[in-house]
């Protein structure tokens, strides 16, 4: 039978149908779970090939029988009589639902006919690998089949959500098709049961487990992992394997019990961590609050903790002591108060619980972000010291750490040291909580010695070690970053550290200063401003400060900072009034003189402030960037632009800066291929006429006179020149607008990027994938001149050389896209394509050919392209 598969309601797959050949001889193998459209593609495939098309379902009997009965032959005729009738006209097989235990080997020993073979599962055929080698056999699997993000678009036909249907089905074609016929997700049963009846049981199982986690690590992945990704069933996440969530939808609403049993048997394979996310997942809240009353270590972010408050207050101690700790990281003061029962009451029973109780009450009672009270610090500081005795050397160092937070608040930053040393004695050499107590021993050094390239080597290298023991402190220590680098003028890289720690779960009143000094750096006033409130609903006062601060620097408006009276207001306050009498009092923190030096400076230019600046880092002028505008330097010190960014200078025109740094200057980027574009540091450069001409001539590397004589062939040598000179000055002020010679030397251009001179290394290694890349044409678009004529040609032949050197398709097809009538690359092109089976391309080429042949020479085609023709 021959199917209508060109619907409007179907897709027509073109980027697979140009892989699948289209005669007799060859085969093709689709091979994906049910819903992946491989009954589809092969009914496109028959309606565009227009064969004699027999249609067969194994589930509706053996092959053979079923072929034998559409030929009309007696059922029980032999392979050799079904193989005989195939081969009496050209014919397209489609065998659907195979399970790999047919008798097919006399059909894919002869292959008869084209052969497209559909199962959902790998056929162990022992002829596919021959056929495959010989490069009669196409293997398309479901990463093949899935729709790509583009088809899926085209798919919705303009209606809005094909990204997100695209996102929740990984691409697989059933759902997304019906997601775009209805708009809404399909109904899972039928959905699942095929999917069931497509994996083994292992897979299966393994999906059932996926479809309670947020993903499973690459370190935990089996092969039926791997198999189910490379079925395209699975997202690769940068953290590991996830199941697409319409998937984990349909089995936690079709198979809920199935996926608890899979969660309760993958027990000790899970990290606890990711156990626990399982068990609230599906329901098995009994047995996450055992997880949770466990003495281990449970890196659950503080956030998703408060998710299950409701759980958790029902929990034992140490679920409380978890829920505590949580409350005071999301700025909820209620959590102290739970801490502090906890240390009451556990004392004696379990003094380890008890001193993790202090130690967090020690600790956020420092915190400026939740308003101080070092009194009260200070008393569990010394009932801890007493419990020390009577706990692990682990348990110990990780409280003394925690402690040393109150002195270094109190302005005593040697007994923090002091508390810091013993910490890291009484942790064993193999705790990964040592990093803590390095990474606030590089901030105390920096407090006294202004180290900030140390504070920022052990903020970076405690990232690194902390992901699965202390997930929590992760958004403070990207906050941290993210200031230093701002700091030190380094806008990028404080960029990436506050995004990370505005999206990082963990510590929340951290992400919100994050995402504070965020807006700041983009200048949203609107998100600064929905920040503070934030910061005002959660009584932070530091926080609100700190926000009203920022957000009346970026709108220019101290009324927005009446009523309060704290360094960063006060700072502030004078900055915008232009007053240095309202400057805050001299801080005694290291960071705040910086700021206040700066806002000094700013406002009286003193070089006093400026060389209290340069000597409270290490970074010595690195930390002028961050804190006072390029403008403001004086003019006799260039070599303080050093760590300024350097478009900042050149767009200041420094000249004596940028002498400075011209071996900095990134090189003039040209594109001549397929357009004409000059760019300099500063951006685009628009060249016209005259300027345009000389400038590609210079590309090309003709000497000055020769340049010259090239555009003013008709005046003398000297007035020739002139010109010339002329039109250079003009060019250099196009190019190097901060007056410094940097591209335009006497010998010519010099420092330039072009894609000519890409194209041209590339055709002298004989890199065809690159020249496929870079060659566009016009080359020198909107010029004409002799010599650019004679480049075109040039570059056109080498390129062609190249291309029919290598003969692969894709080359030769580039050809008859610049040169419709290339004969020498039609012919191997054609070949090519009959080699692969596809016939019908093949013709297309020729008939493209014949047609443009006639219309535009008015010419028949070479006898050996009218042999090609009738052979097709």
């Amino acid at each position: 039978m021959a199917l209508a598969w060109q619907s409007p309601v179907y897709l027509e797959r073109k980027r697979l149908l140009e892989l699948l050949p289209e005669e007799p001889g060859f085969a093709v193998h689709l091979e994906a779970p049910a819903g992946y459209g491989k009954s589809v593609l092969a009914g496109q495939l028959a309606a565009q090939l227009g064969l004699r098309t027999l249609w067969a379902s194994t589930l509706l009997g053996e092959p053979r029988v079923l072929l034998a009965k559409a030929l009309d032959l007696p059922q029980e005729v032999p392979w050799g009589g079904v193989v005989e009738a195939l081969r009496a006209e050209p014919t397209l097989v489609i065998l659907e639902d195979l399970a790999g235990t047919e008798d097919l080997s006399p059909l894919l020993r002869t292959l008869p006919c084209l052969l497209v073979l559909a199962s959902r599962k790998p056929l162990p055929y022992p002829e596919l690998p021959k056929l495959l080698a010989e490069g009669r056999l196409v293997h398309l699997k479901a990463v093949d089949l899935a729709f790509t993000l583009e088809e899926a678009r085209l798919l919705f036909a303009g209606k809005e959500g094909y990204e997100e249907a695209h996102g929740a089905t990984g691409g697989w074609p059933l759902p997304l098709f019906l997601s775009a016929l209805t708009g809404s997700p399909p109904e899972p049963t039928a959905l699942i049961q095929g999917l069931e009846e497509s994996l083994s049981p292992e897979e299966f199982q393994e999906d059932l487990l996926l479809a309670a986690l947020p993903h499973l690590p690459f370190a935990l992945a089996r092969p039926e992992t791997e198999s189910l990704f490379q079925k395209g069933l699975l997202k690769r996440l940068p953290e590991g394997y996830s199941l697409h969530p319409l998937l984990k939808e349909m089995a936690k609403r079709s198979l809920l019990e199935e996926v608890r049993q899979a969660v309760r048997q993958a027990g000790k394979r899970l990290p606890p961590a990711l156990l626990a996310e399982a068990y609230w997942e599906v329901g098995l809240k009994e047995a996450l609050l055992d997880l949770l009353e466990q003495p281990i270590t449970l890196p659950i972010p503080a956030e998703r903790l408060l998710e299950w408050e409701d759980l958790l207050r029902q929990g034992g101690p140490r679920t409380h002591l978890r829920l505590g700790e949580a409350l005071a990281q999301c700025g909820r003061r209620e959590g102290l108060s739970l801490l502090e029962e906890l240390a009451a009451s556990r004392a004696k029973e379990d003094p380890a619980l008890a001193l993790i109780a202090l130690g967090h009450l020690a600790y956020y009672f420092s915190e400026t972000l939740l308003g101080k009270d070092l009194s009260r610090a200070r008393v569990y500081l010394e009932e801890g010291l007493g419990l020390l005795p009577q706990v692990s050397p682990e348990l110990a160092g990780r409280f003394l750490n925690d402690a040393a937070r109150v002195p270094f608040a109190e302005g005593r930053p040697e007994e923090a040291a002091h508390l810091l040393e013993e910490a890291l004695r009484y942790l064993p050499p193999e705790s990964p909580y040592r990093i803590a107590p390095l990474s606030n021993l590089s901030l105390l050094r920096f407090e006294l010695q202004g180290s900030i390239h140390e504070r920022i080597q052990a903020l970076e290298e405690a990232l690194r070690l902390m992901e699965g023991h202390m997930p929590q402190n992760i958004p403070g220590h990207l906050r941290d970053l993210g200031w230093l680098y701002l700091l030190l003028g380094e806008r990028e890289k404080a960029r990436a550290h506050l995004e990370r720690a505005a999206r990082t779960p963990g510590h929340p009143l951290a992400s919100l200063e994050a995402r504070m000094l965020l807006a700041h750096l983009e200048g949203d006033a609107e998100a600064l401003a929905r920040h503070v409130a934030q910061a005002e609903l959660w009584e932070t006062p530091h926080l609100v400060e700190r926000g009203r601060a920022l957000l009346a620097e970026l709108k220019r408006d101290p009324g927005l900072l009446e009523g309060l009276s704290g360094f960063f207001p006060s700072l502030t306050r004078a900055l915008l009034l232009r007053d240095p009498s309202l400057l805050p009092p001299y801080p005694e923190s290291r960071e705040e003189r910086l700021l206040w030096h700066s806002a000094r400076y700013r406002l009286l230019g003193e070089e006093g402030d400026l060389e209290a600046l340069l000597a409270l880092t290490d970074a010595k002028e690195g930390i002028l960037p961050g804190l006072l505008p390029l403008e403001s330097l004086p003019r006799k010190r260039p070599e303080l632009s050093r760590a300024y960014p350097l478009l900042q200078v050149l767009r200041l025109g420094w000249k004596e800066a940028i002498a400075s740094r011209l071996p900095e200057i990134p090189p003039l980027k040209v594109q001549v291929m397929g357009g004409f574009r000059v760019q300099n540091p500063l951006g685009p450069v628009e060249l016209r006429g005259k300027a345009k001409e000389v400038f590609a001539l210079l590309l090309l590397g003709l000497p000055r006179e020769e340049v010259a004589f090239a555009l003013w062939p008709d005046l003398s040598e000297e007035a020739a020149l002139n010109n010339l000179y002329v039109w250079l000055a003009r060019l250099r002020k196009l190019l190097e607008p901060w007056g410094v010679p940097t591209y335009l030397g006497e010998e010519g251009l010099m420092r330039v990027e072009a894609d000519l001179f890409a194209l041209e290394e590339a055709l002298e290694r004989a890199e065809a994938e690159r020249v496929l890349e870079l060659y566009r044409e016009p080359l020198f678009p909107g010029l004409d001149h002799p010599h650019l004529d004679h480049k075109r040609e040039e570059v056109f032949h080498r390129v062609r050389a190249l291309f029919l050197r290598k003969g692969e398709p894709r080359f030769l097809e580039q050809l008859l896209e610049l040169d419709p009538l290339d004969e020498e690359a039609l012919i191997p092109l054609v070949e090519s394509c009959l080699s692969r089976g596809q016939r019908v391309r093949a013709r297309r080429f020729l008939e493209h050919y014949r047609k443009k042949l006639w219309e535009e020479l008015g010419e028949k085609p070479s006898p050996k392209v009218e042999a090609l023709l009738r052979t097709l």
